[in-house]
């Protein structure tokens, strides 16, 4: 998509008609548009974001009260937005009207052809291939609100924003439709003739699904509050770090830190081993005794001829059936000989009985097999483990020593703050061992979850009406577990080729040497080379979001051409970024700014006096193609205020204009020609 030209009509602070072009010059991509804070540049925005899907971004407020207040004193009940764009070498318009306002319809879409205007018959589902509605929200930057969407509570946003561009739209509603489903068809189990054990098993299913839901989120909070609480340490380590004094005793903690976190990553691996290994080899253990008594006993009975019966049930019937017995004798029907006979049936081993014997057995001689190799495996776990355990205790013994040391320096505040520091060490070691046991409870109740729901399809196999239910259910678990693992490999994929953009764009930005770090749960972080956590100062947090921003842009140009049938397909689509640089210092600014055209074909940005400095518009002076400001018309008098006058390229432009007949907004086009 290029955007071509905007119209707005008594929508919020502009009244009347105002409408402004957009520069679709490949080589001055950018359209730069000056605006004070309370001047339209967020009215802009959401004006884009509205026309296209009847929708505001969170911050907007007031968000149904759209028609402009002088504009609705004189009478007039709607407002409107329209937008000319092209798209795959066709051009459209756009128009939304405010409820009741467009004739038959709110919203329509227009092909231009020629000198004609089609009207396309599904507005809102074309948009969607144009920008699916998912992905909209992550063109559009607000500078202002980036260090909160970064911020450390903000994960589940940011793993959202990875999904949105990845189109995970149907793949998320066919797995919640396929668990609803299951679900469903379970709880239909206890309705057939099978006995009320089916309920209280479908029952406690249901209340360990909820556990685990619980638990999880809990999980994923206090993983949130530790991640905080890394960064207010890693805040105290970098003063501490810059430190003359403290600084070789600090860069010794980095590098047992850096060791620490290695040791807790290979003692969480040998636990889930060893945890891995109870599952699969727990059933060998507890079956030592019971299978060598059963061994024994089938062996001993076979040695006195009880097992198998030392008659088989083929061999007497052709006894009888021959009327003679392997000694000569007779075997007339009703002779004592022929009753004599006849009565070894009841012991006399049939084919089946022969068939269920050798399989218990070779079932036990299995069992022997494994029992004898699992202990070799669980020994190499756990020696794994203890080594991780040692080294942890080794670092963190080296850890407090340097802590102690530190304490003795008596200059600043560094004491203190390394008793800050300690507590909240301390604070994160107890929040590590609450996050350990919501993970054990999580993994317990699915390990319980699993043996109810193996029960359950025990008793409904015993069923045919339970039975169809059951085979239903375990299709959809199938499925839906199946697009899980592969929207998992989705994420893991596109996180990876986010990190890259990611850290090429801080490269290209940032002064300092840093890599950005992105979780698999998705926490962000700046680290060192040494894979230390570094702080944050407020413009980094800015950029950071904005290079994220940036990072999305581009995955979703490279998935245009996307083929799978599982997720929606990319977009290259404008990108609107609003008061960027709001947090950047100047040097920060100019960097940044020279980055700003790289970031999508078509850019309109928007800034504040103070943002777009001299050092801004010299980075961007090459690549702007159209260039607007926007006036603010006010009824009031001056009464003694200052003129507010800017120059653009040799012309003054008065950007508070009083006495005027309405209040609102206006552009005014100073493109240099």
């Amino acid at each position: 998509m290029w955007l071509s030209q905007i119209t707005l009509k008594d929508f919020r602070c502009f009244h009347g008609e105002h409408s402004i072009e957009f520069s679709q010059d490949p080589d001055r991509n950018v359209t730069l548009i000056h605006a004070e804070n309370g001047v339209g540049k967020t009215t802009l925005l959401n004006a884009l974001l509205w026309c296209f899907y009847g929708q505001t971004t969170e911050r907007f407020e007031k968000r149904d009260d759209l028609v402009n207040y002088d504009a609705k004193a004189a009478g007039v009940r709607h407002a409107f937005v329209e937008v000319l764009f092209e798209h795959n070498g066709s051009r459209y318009r756009a128009r939304r009207f405010t409820k009741g306002g467009g004739g038959e319809r709110e919203f329509t879409v227009m092909r231009i052809d020629g000198g004609s205007h089609i009207t396309l018959a599904n507005a809102d589902a074309f948009i969607n291939t144009v920008i699916p509605k998912s992905m909209a929200g992550h063109f559009l930057f607000d500078g202002e609100h980036a260090e909160f969407f970064l911020g450390e509570d903000n994960r589940r946003a940011i793993r959202r924003a990875v999904q949105d561009i990845l189109g995970c739209s149907l793949i998320e509603t066919a797995i919640t439709d396929l668990e609803e489903t299951a679900t469903w068809y379970r709880r239909q189990i206890p309705n057939t003739k099978a006995s009320s054990s089916m309920e209280a098993l479908s029952s406690r299913i249901d209340a360990l699904a909820g556990q685990i839901t619980a638990a999880q989120e809990t999980k994923d909070g206090i993983a949130g509050e530790i991640e905080t609480i890394e960064q207010r340490i890693a805040d105290i380590d970098d003063k501490l770090r810059n430190s003359t004094a403290a600084k070789s005793l600090q860069a010794r903690r980095d590098r047992a830190k850096a060791e620490l976190a290695r040791a807790r990553t290979r003692e969480t691996e040998a636990q889930t081993e060893v945890l891995k290994w109870l599952g699969e080899n727990g059933r060998f253990l507890v079956s030592t005794k019971i299978t060598q008594l059963a061994m024994d006993h089938l062996d001993q009975q076979e040695t006195k001829g009880r097992l198998p019966s030392p008659y088989n049930e083929e061999f007497v019937h052709d006894i009888l059936e021959m009327k003679r017995c392997i000694c000569g004798a007779d075997l007339e029907p009703g002779t004592d000989a022929h009753i004599a006979v006849s009565s070894l049936l009841q012991k006399a081993a049939n084919a089946t009985l022969r068939s269920r014997i050798s399989k218990v057995k070779a079932r036990l001689s299995q069992l022997k097999s494994e029992r004898q190799k699992a202990p070799a495996r669980l020994d190499a776990a756990n020696k794994r483990l203890n080594d991780a355990r040692q080294d942890i205790s080794r670092q963190e013994q080296e850890l407090d020593e340097v802590s102690e040391s530190l304490k003795g320096i008596d200059f600043d505040d560094i004491a203190k703050r390394e008793i800050k520091r300690n507590d909240l060490r301390r604070e994160a070691n107890t929040k590590r061992e609450q996050l350990g046991s919501f993970g054990v409870r999580i993994q317990t109740a699915e390990t319980e979850k699993a043996g109810a729901e193996r029960e359950l399809k025990k008793l409904a196999d015993e069923d045919s009406g339970a039975r169809i239910f059951m085979t239903r259910y375990a299709l959809c678990e199938r499925l839906k577990g199946q697009l899980e693992l592969e929207l998992k490999k989705e994420e893991e994929d596109a996180r990876g080729v986010l990190r890259a953009s990611i850290t090429r764009i801080l490269a290209d930005t940032s002064r300092k040497a840093f890599k950005l770090s992105m979780s698999n749960d998705y926490s962000i972080s700046l680290v060192n080379e040494a894979g230390t956590q570094m702080p944050k100062s407020s413009g980094e947090n800015q950029l950071l979001g904005l290079a994220f921003t940036a990072a999305l842009v581009e995955f979703a140009k490279v998935r245009e051409n996307a083929s799978d049938y599982r997720l929606l397909k990319g977009t290259v689509a404008p990108l609107v970024l609003d008061s960027p640089f709001g947090q950047l210092d100047e040097d920060y600014r100019r960097t940044t700014a020279s980055f700003i055209p790289r970031m999508a074909g078509q850019v309109v940005l928007m800034v504040s006096k103070s943002q777009g400095s001299g050092p801004v518009l010299d980075a961007l002076r090459d690549r702007i193609g159209e260039e607007v400001v926007l006036i603010r018309h006010n009824r009031a008098d001056r009464e003694g205020r200052k003129p507010e006058i800017r120059q653009f390229h040799g012309k003054d432009i008065e950007t508070a204009v009083f006495g005027a007949p309405s209040d609102g907004s206006a552009f005014v086009r100073v493109t240099h020609s």
